[in-house]
């Protein structure tokens, strides 16, 4: 994309205004947007504006509860609208993680069900750990693809899962939507068409922690069953508030893991042996109420809540699709630049098509330690990057967001050439 195709979605004045809108960028060069994001101005304001009014009238009061009721539902229509989904199948939770253990935990499981997830060379922990976990104890078969540790993208991606799902009957199929340390997209759309065609009761579910915010996710159009993200990465919101998608049609199958005040009520069942037992003429149980607020017996994080429903107001004012192509352009910088160096190498697709915003490289030679000193040295420099492992490889990753510069992307590239010559 050229520079001047990529100002018909940010114009310089535009471009001035988001940045100013990241301290960040006054003191360093922040390209580590797929681990944390740094918050924009207006969703600190708005998590200190929620303190304030809960402070001023009360926790408890009527009027806060009120009010509390209108972030949630408003939070959830937002995330809604985000996906393509509908606010009943939105649960809030603190991360990725707990998202993909209540759906792992919450599954009613057969011993021997069967369970096809992406292999651990490109998977990150967090969705790999929680079902080989769950198979141990559940007694349950574990298949995984591609077939080969190597990097298979793509149509040949989709062609070695399809080998693989179509001889075999899943309970669930789990996969990132780009993947963590190589960047690639997982063609998602075309795994859940595969997947319902031929085992419409096989569940889908989907880690979109590098995806959601960064590119487009349908959840309609994915035929995806769950799908799990954090408000802390792409989207820009603050810690400790993540999302949990659950299709309506499978809400049922999902047990709570957890029961509290808010989630159910008690109710008294007659009991048939009345006459016999004369002490306990009835019994007590417990009821669950309408989902979504069913699973909501731990989270509390309401300060979050506000701010990542500013932060989705804001991104999505900008729209998801102008944030991808931006992202894209600024990735490409940074990638021709790494490339001018030959004692590089890049991890990624082939095809653009199935590449993220995210870039990753390591050395030709001698990579692991040399690898972590140039980190090292760069964060000095105030240069942000991640380090991070394709199996025993260390790279380095980069995940510029919309809010970075193309200056930023030719400084970090000179930063990086300068600092290899004086690595050893």
């Amino acid at each position: 994309m050229s520079n001047q195709e990529n100002m018909t979605f940010f114009d310089k004045e535009m471009l001035e205004s988001i940045s100013t809108d990241f301290y960040i960028t006054k003191k360093k060069i922040y390209l580590n947007n797929g681990s944390i994001t740094p918050l924009p101005i207006s969703t600190i304001k708005s998590i200190t504006d929620f303190n304030i009014r809960y402070s001023e009238v009360g926790p408890d009061s009527k009027e806060f509860t009120g009010y509390l009721d209108e972030l949630k539902l408003e939070t959830r229509k937002r995330v809604a609208d985000l996906l393509n989904g509908h606010e009943d199948e939105i649960i809030f939770t603190q991360s990725t993680t707990e998202g993909i253990n209540m759906i792992s935990n919450g599954l009613p499981w057969k011993g021997n069900d069967k369970l096809l997830i992406r292999n651990s060379l490109n998977e990150h922990f967090s969705n790999y750990l929680p079902w080989i976990k769950l198979s141990a104890e559940k007694n349950l078969q574990v298949r995984t693809f591609p077939e080969e540790k190597v990097g298979i993208y793509g149509e040949s991606l989709i062609e070695n899962f399809t080998s693989i799902y179509e001889k075999n009957t899943f309970k669930l199929v789990s996969t990132s939507h780009v993947i963590y340390n190589d960047g690639s997209i997982t063609p998602i759309e075309k795994m859940g068409n595969i997947i319902k065609k031929s085992n419409k009761d096989t569940l889908f579910s989907i880690d979109g922690a590098q995806s959601v915010g960064s590119l487009i996710t349908d959840v309609r159009k994915m035929k995806c069953d769950f799908l799990t993200f954090p408000s802390f990465k792409w989207l820009c919101g603050p810690l400790g508030v993540g999302i949990l998608y659950v299709k309506k049609q499978v809400m049922e199958d999902l047990s709570p893991m957890f029961i509290g005040s808010g989630t159910a009520e008690l109710v008294s069942l007659k009991n048939k042996n009345a006459k016999v037992d004369k002490i306990k003429k009835s019994r007590e149980s417990t009821k669950y109420h309408k989902y979504p607020e069913k699973y909501q017996a731990t989270f509390r994080n309401f300060p979050g809540l506000a701010g990542l429903e500013a932060s989705l107001r804001y991104l999505l004012r900008i729209g998801i699709d102008n944030i991808f192509q931006r992202n894209k352009f600024l990735a490409s910088i940074l990638r021709q630049e790494l490339m001018k160096m030959n004692e590089l190498v890049l991890h990624e697709a082939a095809s653009e098509d199935f590449r993220s915003s995210l870039v990753s490289f390591s050395f030709r030679k001698q990579n692991n330690a040399r690898i972590q000193k140039l980190n090292a040295r760069l964060q000095k420099e105030g240069v942000i990057l991640a380090g991070r492992e394709i199996g025993t490889k260390k790279i380095l990753r980069a995940s510029p967001h919309f809010y970075n510069s193309e200056d930023e992307m030719v400084r970090t590239g000179n930063t990086i050439k300068s600092l290899i010559k004086v690595l050893d």
